[in-house]
C-alpha cells in the first residue's frame, strides 16, 4: 500500500507552485525591459504546462494508482515542481513586484547585475522546460488513464463534515468500554498504602492505555485526594533532565527557575525534597525500558499514600517497576463496543439502516483495537453511502493486528484531500511525543507556501481548519485545548500514526529526520529515474556536542526547512554545520537555547529567503537587515534595539508575527500587516497603532505617563485596535481608570494582562466584560476586587501576582467567587500564605 504514497503529496505541491506562478503572472505587471519578459513569458507557459500535469496527478492520486512506471514519474513531477519553486523565490528576491498597488520595484533594477540575474533565471528555466519536455513525452504512455474508476471525492464533503463535527463533545469519545478499568484504577490509586506503589497499564500500541490514563488521571476523586500531582510523557529516548524538570514543574507551581540550570542529580534531590511528606500522583505515560524507570525512581519518596501510575508496552517493565502492585491490562472492544465507537467517530447514529452491517464487518476486522476503529472512524466521517463504505471495508486487511493497524492508518492518508496531504507530513518533522503549538505549525505551513490565502478569511484561520479536519479525521490528536474552546492549542501525533507519517516522508522525498552522522543524508532516501532528489526539509536532532551535520553542497540549496532540537532544551548548543549555502530556507527554528558562534552567524545572515524564524537568543547585530521576507520572527528572549527595529520596519512590510524581548521601536507605520506585537518598549510609536488594522494580540512594557495617555488615546480613537483580542501593559504608574472603560468597548478583547497600580489601590467598577482570561500582578489593591471581578461572568483563567494589600480578603475566600460560575483555574502567586492556604 505504501508504494502509491508518491501520487499523494505530489498533487499538492503541483498546485501550490501553479497558484503561485497564477500570482506572478497576473501581478507582475511591471516593464521588466526586454530579458524580464522573456522570464515573464516562460512562467507563463510553466503555469499552462504545469496545470495540465496537475490534472492529470489528481486523477491519478483519486485512482490510488500502484504502477511503477506512474510512481517514477510522479516522483520526477515533485522534484521539477520543487525547482519552479525555488526559481519563483530566486526571482522574487531580485525583481519584487506590485504590492499594495503600487510599484515597488527597486531602484538598481536597471543595473546590469539585475540583468545578469535574469539570464541566470532565463537558464534555469530553460533546463525546467527541457525536463517538462521529456515528463510531457512519457505522460502518453498513462493517457489511459480515466476517472471511471475514481473513488468518491474525500474533499466534496469537508465542509458537511466540519457542520456535522459542532464543538460541543467535552467528554473524550474514545472512552467506550473504559469504565470498568476506570472504576478499578481509580480505587487501587486511593487504598492507602504505608509504601509507594506502582500502579502500571500494560499493552500494544493502540490499545487505549494513554486514554486510560488520562480518564483517571482526570477523575474528580483522584484530583480531590492528592496534595499534588504531575504527567509527563516519556519517549523512547528519554532526556532524564527534561522529564524531571517537567515533574517539579507541575507539582510546584513556585519552582524557582534555578531549575533550568540543575544537574540530574540536583534534580532528583530538589524533586524527592518537595515531595518529601506530602501525598502525591505521578504518571509516566509510555515507558519503554527499565533502565528509564530505574534513573527516575530515586526521585520518589517513599510517601504513605503516594502513587507513581506508569503505561508501557512491556509487561516486564510493569513488574520490573512494582512487582508487588497492581497491573492491568486494557481488554480489546467487543463488538458492540467497537461499533459504538465507531458511530461516534463516524458522526453517525447507532442505529444506520444499511450502513450498520457494513459498519458492524470493518469493526471486527479491526479485531477489538480502539485506535484502529477510532481512524476507520475519521475515515468514514466523509462518507454517507452504502457503496462508499463497501469500498473503504475491501482495502482493510484481514492479517494480524500490526497490519491490520498499518493497513487502516495507510488508507486514512490517502483518503485525505490532496492539500492535506503535506500538512499532516509535515508533523513528522517534530520529535516523538512532543506538544506542537497549532500557531506555531500554522505559520510554519503558511512559509512553505502549504496553504495559501484566500478572500474573506485569513491565512492563519485556513491553517487552523486544516489541522481541525485532520483531527476530525482522527489522524491528529488534541494536546492542549485553547481557553474557552474545543479547539486545539497544541496538537500530537500516535506513536504508531507518526511511524507511518515517517514512512511516507521517506518514500515522498517529504523530509528527512537527521541525528549525528558523516553520511551523505540522501543515501536513505528512494531513487528517482532522472531527477537527482534533493533534501527539501529535516530535522535535526542535536545529541552530542561538537558532532558535524552535514549538509553536501549539492543538497543544501533546496532545504526549505531546518529543525534543530536538542536532546535538552535548557543546555546551551551550538550545531557544527558543514556546508552552509541555505539560500531557500523558509523555516527555521532552534529549540532550546542556541549559542550563536561566529561562524554560525556567518550562515545565518545568507538567509534572505527565510519566511519563519524561531530562535530563543541570537545577537543579530546588522544581520536583521537580510530577512527580507520574513513573516514570523519569534525571537522573545532577544533584546532587539532600536536601530535594529528601524531595519525591520524598512524592510520587513510583510512580517506578520514579531515576537521579542522589550522590543525597542521607533516607527511602525510600514507594517501594516502586523497581527501580533509582542513585547515592545513604550514609546511615541503607539500613536501609529492606529493604521495596524490587522492586530490581535500586543503587549507593551515601561508605560510612562505620555505613553500610556497615548494609548487611551488609541483606544479611544479606535480603528486600529477593533480585532483586538489580547493586551498585556505593563507600567510603574497608575493605570488611568478611563483606560478601562474604554477597553471595555473592544468586544473582541478576552485576554487581559495588567501589570501595574490602579488609583486609589480599587479596580474600576467597569472593566472588559467579555474577559475569558485576566492577569493582575503587581496591583497593590488595598480594597476587594470582587466587586468588579464578579461582574466577568465569562472568566475561565484568573491569576493573582501579588495583587493584593488589603485584609478583608484574607480572612476567607470571598463570597464572590461563587458568581464566576465559569471559572476553570484560579493561580495566586506572591501572595499572603494564609489565603493561599485557604
Amino acid at each position: 500500500m505504501a508504494e502509491a504514497f508518491v501520487l499523494s503529496a505530489a498533487s499538492a505541491i503541483v498546485a501550490s507552485v501553479v497558484e503561485s506562478l497564477g500570482k506572478l503572472v497576473i501581478d507582475q505587471t511591471i516593464d521588466f525591459g526586454i530579458s524580464f519578459r522573456k522570464v515573464h513569458e516562460q512562467f507563463k507557459s510553466l503555469k499552462d504546462e504545469l496545470e495540465s500535469i496537475q490534472g492529470f496527478l489528481q486523477t491519478a492520486d483519486s485512482n490510488h494508482n500502484q504502477d511503477p512506471g506512474i510512481r517514477i514519474w510522479v516522483s520526477d513531477v515533485r522534484e521539477i515542481a520543487y525547482d519552479v519553486d525555488d526559481v519563483i523565490d530566486a526571482f522574487l528576491r531580485k525583481v519584487p513586484y506590485k504590492e499594495d498597488g503600487e510599484s515597488s520595484f527597486m531602484r538598481y533594477a536597471h543595473k546590469p547585475k539585475k540583468i545578469l540575474n535574469s539570464y541566470k533565471i532565463g537558464k534555469e528555466m530553460e533546463t525546467i522546460f527541457s525536463k517538462l519536455k521529456d515528463i510531457s513525452k512519457r505522460q502518453k504512455r498513462y493517457a489511459g488513464i480515466t476517472i471511471q474508476q475514481t473513488m468518491p471525492s474525500t474533499s466534496s464533503n469537508t465542509k458537511n463534515m466540519l457542520l456535522r463535527r459542532v464543538y460541543s463533545h467535552t467528554k473524550d469519545d474514545a472512552t467506550v468500554g473504559l469504565e470498568d478499568h476506570t472504576k478499578t484504577l481509580v480505587s487501587e490509586l486511593l487504598k492507602e498504602e504505608d509504601r509507594l506503589c506502582v500502579v502500571s497499564i500494560y499493552g500494544m500500541g493502540g490499545l487505549g492505555k494513554t486514554t486510560l490514563a488520562k480518564e483517571v488521571y482526570n477523575h474528580r476523586n483522584i484530583k480531590a485526594h492528592f496534595d499534588c500531582y504531575a504527567w509527563t510523557s516519556i519517549s523512547q529516548q528519554m532526556s532524564t533532565r527534561e522529564v524531571l524538570k517537567e515533574i517539579i514543574r507541575e507539582v510546584n507551581t513556585q519552582a524557582s527557575t534555578d531549575i533550568w540550570d540543575m544537574n540530574e542529580v540536583e534534580l532528583v534531590r530538589n524533586l524527592f525534597r518537595f515531595l518529601g511528606g506530602k501525598r502525591y500522583l505521578v504518571v509516566l505515560d509510555d515507558i519503554w525500558n527499565t533502565t528509564d524507570w530505574d534513573i527516575l525512581k530515586p526521585a520518589f519518596p517513599n510517601s504513605r499514600g503516594s502513587k507513581v501510575m506508569l503505561s508501557t508496552r512491556n509487561e516486564e517493565i510493569a513488574i520490573h517497576a512494582d512487582p508487588m502492585s497492581f497491573r492491568l491490562k486494557p481488554r480489546f472492544l467487543t463488538d458492540d463496543e467497537g461499533w459504538e465507537l465507531l458511530c461516534r467517530k463516524a458522526l453517525i447514529p447507532l442505529s444506520s439502516g444499511d450502513l450498520e452491517e457494513c459498519g458492524r464487518r470493518m469493526v471486527r476486522k479491526c479485531g477489538g483495537l480502539p485506535l484502529a476503529i477510532i481512524v476507520l472512524g475519521g475515515i468514514l466521517q466523509s462518507k454517507r453511502s452504502l457503496g462508499e463504505w463497501e469500498n473503504v471495508s475491501k482495502k482493510i486487511g484481514i492479517s494480524g493486528h500490526e497490519s491490520r493497524v498499518l493497513s487502516i492508518l495507510s488508507l486514512s492518508y490517502e483518503e485525505l484531500p490532496y492539500h492535506l496531504k503535506p500538512l499532516f507530513l509535515y508533523l513528522g518533522l517534530f520529535p516523538e511525543d512532543s506538544n506542537i503549538r497549532v500557531t506555531n505549525l500554522v505559520r510554519m505551513w503558511m512559509a512553505e507556501r502549504l496553504i495559501t490565502e484566500q478572500e474573506g478569511e485569513t491565512i492563519e484561520e485556513l491553517g487552523r481548519q486544516c489541522l481541525d479536519e485532520l483531527i476530525h479525521r482522527c489522524m491528529v490528536q488534541i494536546g492542549e485545548k485553547r481557553l474557552g474552546e474545543e479547539r486545539a492549542k497544541t496538537c500530537r501525533l500516535h506513536d504508531k500514526m507518526r511511524d507511518l507519517c515517517i514512512e511516507i516522508g521517506k518514500k515522498e522525498n517529504f523530509f528527512k529526520v537527521m541525528s549525528h552522522q558523516n553520511n551523505d543524508p540522501s543515501s536513505s532516501s528512494s531513487s528517482s529515474s532522472s531527477v537527482f532528489l534533493k533534501l527539501r526539509r529535516c530535522a535535526i536532532h542535536v545529541e552530542e556536542r561538537g558532532k558535524q551535520y552535514i549538509f553536501p553542497k549539492h543538497l543544501t540549496p533546496c532545504l526549505r526547512t531546518a529543525i534543530f532540537i536538542p536532546k535538552d532544551l535548557f543546555t546551551e548548543y551550538c550545531p557544527n554545520i558543514v556546508y552552509k549555502d541555505f539560500k531557500s530556507l523558509k523555516v527555521l527554528e532552534f529549540q532550546g537555547v542556541l549559542k550563536t558562534e561566529r561562524e554560525f552567524r556567518g550562515v545565518v545572515k545568507k538567509l534572505s529567503n527565510l519566511r519563519y524564524l524561531s530562535v530563543r537568543r541570537l545577537a543579530f547585530g546588522n544581520l536583521i537587515g537580510n530577512f527580507v521576507c520574513l513573516e514570523t520572527l519569534d525571537v522573545r528572549y532577544s533584546t532587539i534595539d532600536e536601530s535594529m527595529c528601524k531595519v525591520i520596519s524598512n524592510v520587513m512590510p510583510q512580517l506578520r508575527h514579531f515576537y521579542g524581548l522589550l522590543i525597542q521601536l521607533s516607527e511602525i507605520n510600514k507594517m501594516r500587516r502586523l497581527q501580533t506585537l509582542c513585547c515592545a518598549r513604550a514609546g511615541p510609536w503607539i500613536t501609529d497603532l492606529v493604521k495596524l488594522t490587522n492586530l490581535e494580540k500586543l503587549g507593551i512594557w515601561e508605560l510612562d505617563e505620555k505613553t500610556i495617555r497615548l494609548f487611551t488615546n488609541v483606544i479611544v480613537g479606535g480603528g486600529g485596535l477593533d480585532k483586538l483580542r489580547s493586551l498585556y501593559l505593563q507600567t510603574e504608574i497608575e493605570f488611568p481608570s478611563d483606560l478601562l472603560e474604554y477597553l471595555s468597548e473592544k468586544i473582541h478583547l478576552l485576554k487581559l494582562r495588567l501589570f501595574g497600580k490602579f488609583k486609589n489601590g480599587k479596580l474600576p467598577s467597569l472593566f472588559p466584560s467579555n474577559l475569558i482570561k485576566l492577569d493582575l500582578g503587581f496591583t497593590n489593591l488595598s480594597e476587594d476586587p470582587m466587586p468588579t471581578l464578579e461582574k466577568l461572568q465569562h472568566l475561565l483563567f484568573l491569576l493573582l501576582f501579588d495583587s493584593y494589600l488589603g485584609k478583608e480578603m484574607l480572612k476567607m475566600v470571598p463570597q464572590g467567587f461563587k458568581f464566576l460560575t465559569m471559572l476553570q483555574e484560579l493561580k495566586i502567586f506572591e501572595m499572603p500564605k494564609s489565603f493561599e492556604q485557604r
